[in-house]
């Protein structure tokens, strides 16, 4: 009997060891990192879906979403602050030509997703010339489009007063409160403008002109270093874009929880919007949108002229994520 105790005794003891040991693997923890977002519109909409439907947690990662205007993104992006950003083309573009070294790994948009409204009064480009014109910043993906906007007007940005308000929030209400002539802007902001009696003089949405609108950027020596971090960011993110392509129901409970929209038929107006003219092109990252934004950005910047377009962009996770079946 004293034999078969010590026999337990000894195997209890030798599994305790085991433990001990870390001979038994423990749960590989989630890797934490940070993603910030230039502006609070549906134009970035699928990482916020990622996030409420734990698409990152079944990554394994631990994803935090942060708002910061890319004139704030970018420098966080830099410094490690931030290890992703979701900005448009025109500010990466900018970066770039500045000396920081960008990839984009997934376009959220890729067409110019701006309409240019105006004030009645203000509606031909005759009664713009001399005008105040919101934009969010001198490099951003809204000045780039106005730019272009202007030019399909037969104007030069000289022919008006560019103003940088920041946050696409405060160049709407600038717009609804007469302080602009004219303001890019589009759903669901733009439902409102609709009803306030505003003009769409220039829809470049309705064009489906190339454009990186959005998309997801990491650094070159991130993606090197932590390139499983960044396949799983881009798998769950082509998720949460299938899920807004295909399921209207929840992309637009998603709508009204972080962009407050409430009324039934502005969440239809928003998502027909998206769903119509915005997201058919995909989310592979394509040299050609982000050189569109180049050129447009080039007018006034001429830095920019000898980026490499086809040297920001990565397509070897979009592609991965393809060929397992993530992206479709």
């Amino acid at each position: 009997m004293t034999h078969r105790l010590n026999q337990k005794l000894f195997a209890a003891l030798a599994c305790g060891a085991v433990l001990l040991s870390g001979a038994i693997p423990a749960a590989a923890q989630p890797t934490k990192l940070t993603i910030s977002y230039s502006q609070k519109t549906v134009d970035h909409l699928p990482l916020l879906m990622a996030f409420d439907a734990g698409y990152y947690k079944s990554h394994n990662l631990d994803v935090s979403l942060r708002y910061l205007p890319a004139q704030e993104g970018i420098p966080a992006l830099i410094a490690g602050q931030v290890e992703g950003v979701s900005i448009g083309g025109s500010d990466a573009a900018s970066a770039e030509a500045q000396g920081a070294r960008l990839k984009l790994v997934m376009t959220l948009c890729p067409v110019y997703q701006f309409q240019f409204w105006v004030q009645p009064k203000y509606a031909s480009a005759d009664k713009l010339k001399g005008q105040r014109v919101a934009i969010s910043s001198a490099t951003g993906s809204s000045y780039a489009a106005t730019l272009l906007a202007l030019k399909q007007l037969g104007l030069k940005p000289s022919d008006v007063a560019m103003v940088p308000l920041g946050a696409a929030t405060s160049m709407y209400a600038a717009l609804l409160a007469g302080s602009v002539a004219m303001s890019a802007g589009h759903p669901p902001a733009s439902y409102k403008f609709k009803q306030a009696g505003l003009i769409d003089l220039v829809d470049l949405a309705q064009k489906h002109l190339p454009s990186v609108g959005s998309g997801v950027w990491f650094t070159d020596s991130y993606i090197k270093m932590h390139p499983n971090v960044v396949q799983g960011v881009v798998d769950a993110a082509l998720q949460a874009l299938n899920d807004e392509k295909a399921n209207r129901a929840f992309a637009e409970s998603e709508i009204a929880r972080h962009f407050n929209v409430k009324d039934k038929a502005e969440l239809d107006y928003t998502y027909d919007f998206y769903s119509k003219e915005i997201l058919g092109p995909g989310p592979m990252p394509q040299a050609a949108e982000l050189q569109a934004d180049i050129n447009a950005l080039a007018a006034s910047n001429p830095k920019v002229k000898t980026i490499d377009a086809a040297a920001m962009i990565d397509q070897s996770f979009v592609k991965n994520a393809e060929k397992r079946g993530t992206a479709n």
